[in-house]
């Protein structure tokens, strides 16, 4: 089964990357290919210099962390965009502009890094497998959990992975606690 590919849309990615500080916008470009629910997305990253720390010659969590955020969010915006999948379809843009930020929390990161990569120029793969309809524990408000993966390369076999659990929750609800 072959699913849509999305091609990188610089326009799009303009508007997702706003909300982050000029010089922390890593992500170049960013191509989505979508199956049902499962969306896998490759992008190419560039770092000129740390956005908090002098340069240490590597990739480091921190800024992992960010592109992951950054492949997510846009990969978000482009499944609302092209009105794809079960979770995303239903959103509008004005529902993504209201959620990108307060609405869609990290729960778990867990990752790993086995060569260093160079950060001046990488890739990135992010992977949304799944979705599940769960309660709080906390106060009992219904939100969506998301199962994500992520990995990282250079050119000169730097590599890193993680998985990361995410919360997509009501921004007119409290947070809480979300499991």
């Amino acid at each position: 089964m072959t699913g849509e590919v999305f091609a990188n849309d610089p326009l799009l990615l303009s508007e997702v990357l706003r909300c982050y500080q000029p010089h922390c916008r890593y992500l170049r470009e960013l191509t989505v290919e979508a199956r049902g629910e499962r969306a896998t997305a490759t992008g190419t990253f560039e770092i000129a210099e740390s956005c908090y720390i002098d340069a240490t010659g590597h990739l480091n969590s921190v800024e992992v962390n960010i592109c992951y955020n950054q492949m997510l969010y846009q990969t978000i915006a482009v499944l609302v965009r092209h009105r794809v999948g079960p979770l995303f379809g239903g959103w509008t843009m004005d529902d993504y502009w209201r959620r990108q930020l307060p609405g869609i929390l990290i729960t778990r990161l867990d990752s790993e890094y086995r060569r260093p990569i160079d950060p001046r120029r990488f890739y990135g793969e992010f992977v949304l497998a799944g979705s599940q309809e769960r309660i709080s524990s906390t106060d009992g408000a219904p939100f969506t959990s998301l199962d994500t993966s992520f990995r990282c390369w250079d050119d000169a076999g730097g590599r890193c992975a993680g998985t990361v659990r995410l919360a997509i929750v009501d921004v007119a609800q409290p947070l809480g606690a979300v499991r």
